[in-house]
């Protein structure tokens, strides 16, 4: 089976990805296995136990730790339904019979659903949320769920009740999060392609971190029921690949049946065979903003980023974004006080008899603290007029910004992260350039600002620090233009595979 492999030039496939069993069909991307499975080249079954030997081989407490529950009962039911309809040419859809995973804070029946929380262990929902339910209902094979930052708040997914999720790359490292599972599950061949969640970055990190893309829709787009979320003013559910064209195919599927009235996703079959979509772009690079605080080797990323895409034919704009430095406190006031809205609400469905505020000791120290500052017998929190103020006010004018800018240039472009994955132990405080740094601030600082303004934003691999550590990038486009963003990543990505 030919398989191919997006970014070899930019970056090195993980460890995990090139060893253990079934190296051939984690090799493969989830465009080219469903292609196999449709052609009878492969089996769902066959597809779907690789990839459970993988995670039997790489995963677990003491391997990569991305996921929290393995369903391999419930996936090779699916895988065996999926053959038996092959066998009579009917196909599901898109994703007949290939093997993903979804992020443990999306509802699935009868399977578990803890949003990395302990309090949830228990938690079964009764239905899929949407976004699960169109995928199954594209023929996706559902292996189970990944692990992530409690509660999703945060960008470590070093989860105090679940273990850490390690990075495929180097184990002693963060995978980033929240939804870290599905990033590491994905780059270590353990899935297809993945589900994930993102309010701040939480789907844009992990995929660059672990070297892979992240692909966050227009808030709206999708379907956030099922979702334990934080922020119904951010949360957007995205999918996590090892290619562009692999995740136009599964946010289609997530979108399907489509929304009313909201412009089309991109085909995946347009999305070209070389890079002459960047011919003429207008890339706009808010030079202040990304000029100072980098990681060098990030800097040194975007210089050969913006250098290529010259050589491509690309126009490189400097363009100022007035107020997006100010969008985490502005994102913290907003995603603070409705975190702890939702969570209220789920607690209450899952602990009926018992106050929330009474429980604050079961959650770890990270989400607890947030929890204790808002709701604890010494809380302070976001003030109502702060939080009414930010929503209508400051949101606004930093949607307004980017909105201005975006009438000029085609697309932005950013660092997905100032800095590579920071080891484990640096989950609360990180050392950047000599500085000790809040690691969760740091790592949001090019992301928070594009989910508080409600834009979509694609992270792709933009290449790797001495360490073989991968570094990603970001386009970012106006509402509802994902066509433009797949179209522009898809094209960065095939020149970066010459």
């Amino acid at each position: 089976m030919a398989a191919r492999t997006p970014f070899n030039r930019l970056i090195t496939p993980p460890p995990a990805a090139v060893s253990g069993p079934a190296t051939e069909i984690a090799a493969m991307t989830l465009h080219d296995l469903a292609t196999a499975l449709r052609r009878g080249r492969l089996s769902s079954r066959e597809a779907t136990q690789a990839c459970l030997e993988r995670i039997a081989a790489h995963d677990g407490r003491d391997g990569l730790n991305a996921f929290v529950t393995v369903d391999a009962e419930g996936a090779l039911a699916q895988a065996r339904r999926c053959d038996e309809l092959a066998a009579k040419r009917e196909y599901l859809g898109p994703l007949h019979g290939v093997p993903i995973a979804i992020k443990d804070a999306l509802d699935t029946a009868g399977l578990r659903t803890t949003g990395g929380a302990k309090v949830f262990e228990r938690r079964v929902p009764d239905r899929d949320a949407p976004v699960v339910h169109n995928l199954r209902h594209a023929g996706a094979v559902v292996l189970g769920k990944t692990n992530l930052h409690e509660c999703s708040y945060g960008i470590t997914s070093n989860n105090p009740h679940y273990g850490p999720v390690r990075n495929p790359h180097d184990r002693s490292r963060i995978p980033g999060g929240s939804s870290g599972g599905s990033g590491a599950a994905v780059a270590a061949g353990l899935c297809a392609g993945a589900v994930g969640t993102d309010t701040g970055g939480s789907v844009r990190i992990p995929a660059a971190l672990c070297g892979g893309v992240g692909f966050k829709p227009t808030l709206g787009r999708l379907d956030v029921a099922g979702m334990m979320g934080l922020s119904w003013t951010c949360d957007v559910a995205g999918p996590m690949t090892r290619s562009v064209a692999d995740a136009v195919i599964m946010l289609q599927a997530m979108a399907a049946p489509a929304r009313d009235k909201l412009p089309a996703l991109p085909a995946p079959s347009r999305l070209g065979s070389d890079a002459a979509y960047l011919r003429g772009l207008r890339i706009g690079v808010p030079r202040a903003h990304v000029a100072a605080g980098n990681a060098p080797a990030v800097d040194a990323c975007m210089r050969a980023t913006e250098a290529r895409l010259r050589e491509l034919g690309a126009l490189i704009v400097d363009v100022d974004v007035p107020g997006i430095e100010r969008a985490i406190q502005q994102g913290f006031a907003i995603v603070v006080p409705e975190s702890m809205v939702l969570l209220e609400r789920y607690w209450s469905a899952q602990h009926p008899a018992r106050s929330l505020r009474d429980d604050i000791a079961h959650f770890g120290a990270d989400f607890g603290g947030v929890v204790a500052s808002e709701l604890g017998g010494s809380a302070r929190p976001v003030p109502a007029h702060v939080y009414v103020e930010t929503l209508r006010v400051g949101r606004e004018r930093l949607r307004a910004a980017f909105l201005g800018v975006l009438g000029e240039v085609d697309v932005v472009l950013m660092p997905t992260t100032p800095a590579p994955a920071v080891p484990i132990a640096e989950d609360r405080e990180m050392t950047l350039n000599g500085e000790r740094l809040d690691t969760f601030a740091t790592f949001i600082r090019y992301t928070f600002s594009v989910s508080l303004a409600g834009l979509p934003a694609i992270s792709v691999p933009g290449g790797r620090n001495a360490d073989g550590l991968p570094l990603g990038v970001q386009f970012v486009a106006a509402p509802w233009r994902e066509d433009t963003l797949a179209h522009a990543a898809h094209a960065f990505e095939l020149a970066s595979t010459d």
